[in-house]
């Protein structure tokens, strides 16, 4: 999947400046088309009185409207500050073409973010922004789940630093399931252009035995040529600790794996891998529910 149209979330003025120069270092092989986008909350009444004869006034929060007017302004320069940077023209999605390189273009709305960003991201080949980490904003690690139940579409979630450069040495993270299956589809030309590719897979040893060899044999018809780890845990090895350790090991500077191989509210409940690595990474995670 050629990257021609990323979605770049601009949430806040700290992670939308790595978020956009990861998305413009990976529109640039394609020239694609960066779709920043901010919403704007709408603001909820602070009072609402009811009169007697009928009728509703309601009194809005006016220092509410100011700071997200503000906030949306500050972005756009932002927005546009970034692309002058790194020398990206302007244009809407409909004007894109590949004789122009890499363009971008700037739209925010007033509307619930978690409902239009799914709405949004859902014509688009990938959303971008940072989602990952113990600094990941809340609202960030929120909108990575409404993304990937909502828009059917791949994501990659960032640290703090973003993605610096293209990576050159990328897990797998393979359990077998339609998830991560969907996850390797989507990342195809990133496992393509990697130095390294491994597959690994990590497993209780009661659990039934992974496909692994057919997901590396087609990898290697797609010309990824990679390695692969099954892993069978003694009964008391930690799942998600073991992954952590060969990610580690691995030298990864990416990962790909399906989301919420679980029922979503157990691994709301219990944890579980997906969750942990919201939390926790500290490498770029390319995921797809």
């Amino acid at each position: 999947m050629k990257l021609k149209s990323i979605l770049v979330p601009f949430l806040d003025d700290k992670t939308a400046g790595p978020a956009f120069e990861t998305a413009a270092l990976l529109a640039r092989e394609s020239k694609g088309h960066l779709s920043c986008v901010h919403i704007r909350q709408r603001p909820v009444p602070s009072t609402t009185v009811i009169y007697p004869l009928g009728g509703v006034f309601t009194e809005f929060t006016e220092d509410f409207l100011e700071s997200e007017n503000k906030l949306a302004n500050d972005l756009q320069a932002l927005f546009n500050k970034l692309a002058h940077d790194a020398k990206i023209g302007f244009s809407t999605l409909a004007k894109h073409s590949c004789e122009k390189g890499v363009t971008a273009s700037w739209d925010d709305e007033a509307d619930d973010v978690f409902s239009a960003m799914p709405r949004i991201a859902m014509t688009k080949d990938l959303a971008i922004f940072v989602g990952v980490g113990a600094d990941a904003p809340p609202v960030a690690t929120m909108l990575a789940e409404e993304l990937l139940f909502q828009s059917g579409r791949p994501q990659l979630l960032c640290p703090s630093a973003g993605m610096l450069s293209l990576p050159k040495r990328i897990t797998v993270a393979w359990n077998g399931r339609q998830e991560a299956a969907r996850a390797v589809a989507a990342a195809l030309d990133l496992l393509r252009d990697a130095e390294a590719v491994n597959v690994l897979t990590v497993r209780k040893a009661e659990s039934l035995a992974v496909n692994t060899d057919e997901i590396t044999d087609y990898l290697r018809l797609h010309d990824v040529e990679a390695t692969q780890t099954d892993i069978e845990l003694a009964d008391d090895d930690g799942e998600t600790e073991r992954l952590d350790e060969e990610i580690r090991e691995f030298n990864s500077d990416l990962l790909v794996m399906g989301a919420y191989s679980h029922n979503r509210w157990r691994e709301a409940i219990l944890g579980g891998f997906t969750r942990h690595i919201l939390k926790s990474s500290t490498i770029p995670v390319f995921m797809s529910q």
